[in-house]
């Protein structure tokens, strides 16, 4: 009784199989094919691309641009905007994004050079101060955002307007002080010739940094709380830890900035912040790290931070107004998050 059975589910198992196999095929010929060119975009990085296309165009426009103490020139002068663009990277990573760094960038110019007071012994207590000063505003953002759960944008902008009311009230409307001699060299020396001092402090930070991200435990997570703050909750991963740490790191890497000028510069000035506000998130984003969070990377925002450098030189040649500076950052960022959608797409990523 039991015989025919089993031979009638023998005979039936082929054809089930079959039919399974056949679909499995038809569904692999619907996939569109990967396409190449966007392939090889996508691994190198679309900014480099912009950086070289930038270059080419600025050399027709002025071929004093592709010389060797020009280009060393924008490495010099990216080196601030870097510094800053590497902490703005790691808070959007987490999905957040940090719009005091304008401010904190100004009020440590003003503090650094008014415990300087251009004496050199005082040279690592002014930068400890600073640090000290960044890591604990940091710290309040990212505690205002990851545990009390106010919007970021919010948040970072009231910073912002307090911390240069506090460089405000500290000078008195009137900053006073100087670099010290043994300091101005991390901004305005070269070695080598035409290898600026500042740059080569800044790829240091950006590799320390990358290593960060890319090779440990904190920044696996770091990438996994912005993809998905929910999943990595269940995980294991402490959420609010991880936020409360970026806006740290983005705090330290805006006064590693604020340091890199004011070595540049020697001298206080309040808002020299101010062109780090909207750049520094331009930066970011044209080298592909999304404003959702959970993708980035801080070697790119290299090539993001050269790039808006790169572009705003060239505008300065052109006698461009900075308004119109500003309009052609915010198409640059909009036009960044259509490319990478684009590239996404052609290379089948979601």
């Amino acid at each position: 009784m039991c015989r025919p059975h089993k031979y009638r589910i023998r005979a039936e198992a082929p054809h089930y199989f079959e039919e399974k196999i056949v679909s499995s095929a038809e569904i692999k010929t619907d996939i569109a094919a990967p396409n190449p060119v966007l392939q090889i975009v996508q691994r190198v990085g679309m900014v480099w691309f912009a950086v070289v296309a930038l270059y080419i165009i600025a050399g027709l426009i002025e071929p004093n641009m592709m010389s060797v103490r020009q280009i060393s020139n924008v490495l010099q002068v990216a080196a601030f905007l870097g510094a800053v663009a590497i902490g703005q990277t790691i808070v959007l990573l987490v999905g957040g994004i940090d719009l005091s760094v304008a401010s904190m960038v100004t009020l440590v110019n003003i503090v650094s050079t008014s415990v300087m007071n251009g004496e050199p012994a005082n040279v690592v207590p002014a930068v400890l101060i600073c640090l000290v000063l960044a890591a604990m505003i940091g710290a309040v953002n990212g505690f205002l955002v990851a545990i009390l759960r106010i919007t970021p944008l919010i948040v970072t902008l009231g910073m912002n307007f307090i911390l240069f009311g506090a460089a405000l009230v500290y000078t008195n409307g009137a900053p006073r002080g100087s670099a010290a001699d043994t300091f101005t060299p991390f901004g305005q020396e070269h070695i080598f010739g035409n290898i600026p001092v500042s740059t080569l402090v800044w790829l240091a930070l950006a590799l320390l940094v990358a290593f960060i991200t890319r090779r440990t435990v904190y920044g696996r997570r770091l990438y996994a709380v912005g993809a998905n703050p929910r999943a990595a909750r269940l995980m294991g991963v402490n959420v609010e830890g991880i936020t409360i740490s970026a806006y740290v790191l983005c705090s330290l890497m805006a006064a590693a900035g604020g340091l890199l000028i004011t070595a540049y510069i020697g001298l206080p000035s309040l808002g020299i912040g101010d062109q780090f506000l909207l750049t520094s998130v331009a930066a970011a984003v044209v080298s592909g790290t999304s404003l959702t969070g959970g993708r980035g990377s801080v070697i790119a925002a290299i090539g993001g931070a050269i790039f808006i450098t790169e572009m705003n030189s060239v505008t300065n040649i052109l006698r461009v107004s900075n308004g119109v500076q500003f309009i052609l950052q915010g198409v640059i960022i909009a036009l960044s998050v259509l490319a990478y959608r684009i590239v996404d797409a052609g290379t089948g990523r979601k």
